[in-house]
């Protein structure tokens, strides 16, 4: 691979602010994404670097998947059944300090993320598998309203159970892409989408890690508005 493809641990160190050591805990945590290696060195994705610079990088333990989504369900005015009565209260009293920023920081356990490119053709096919997020999910009206974008085109982003991913992109010839149009978010928890849509919360947070300022203040926009409901 070529050099010019991907960034250093010094490299992205001195543009995050932070040190080598937290960047290979950033990459252990899946965070940040390798695509290769000169020598003993480990080359890192560009595109994950920028997500996680216009994100942030505060320190703290994530929440685990199954009480991210239950304070996404929570901001999204639904009732998280598969925590118990005093996990909630506990999480909504937490919830009233945090703002956007600290939610979609604290909810990156929620799913495993793969990004793959796609083509036109493929990208019509994958959206009928998904359960659509991030701009995908503007295609709809009333998310399109509550968001204030319109669009959803040329990109496919969305939700399946885990261990569905990677047959669904064989299927569909994707070729995996850490800046690509196939965004194919995999998840234990079936629950939070029993209405068969995404919780708006977590549309919310999968547009605050886009790399498009417009999608990214809307995303963060929407966080913040549920937070002082």
């Amino acid at each position: 691979m070529e050099r010019s493809n991907g960034l250093s641990t010094a490299e992205v160190a001195e543009r995050l602010g932070i040190t080598q050591v937290s960047v290979r805990q950033l990459v252990e945590s899946g965070q940040l994404t390798v695509v290769g290696r000169v020598g003993r060195s480990i080359l890192l994705d560009r595109s994950s670097v920028e997500r996680l610079s216009a994100a942030g990088t505060r320190r703290g333990r994530a929440w685990t998947a199954k009480t991210a989504w239950a304070a996404l369900a929570l901001l999204s005015g639904q009732n998280p059944t598969w925590i118990s009565s005093s996990e909630k209260s506990r999480l909504k009293s937490r919830l009233r300090h945090l703002d956007a920023a600290a939610v979609c920081i604290l909810a990156r356990h929620k799913d495993r993320t793969s990004r793959y490119r796609a083509t036109r053709d493929a990208l019509d096919h994958l959206s009928h598998y998904l359960i659509a997020s991030g701009a995908t999910a503007m295609r709809d009206e009333s998310t399109a309203e509550t968001f204030g974008m319109t669009g959803g085109s040329g990109i496919a982003e969305g939700y399946v159970m885990a261990g569905d991913a990677k047959p669904l992109a064989d299927s569909l010839g994707l070729v995996e892409d850490p800046s690509g149009n196939a965004i194919i978010h995999e998840v234990e928890l079936e629950e939070p989408f029993a209405e068969g849509r995404v919780p708006v919360a977590a549309i919310a947070v999968d547009l605050m890690g886009s790399l498009a300022t417009r999608e990214r203040s809307a995303g963060q926009r929407v966080i913040e508005e549920l937070l002082h409901v």
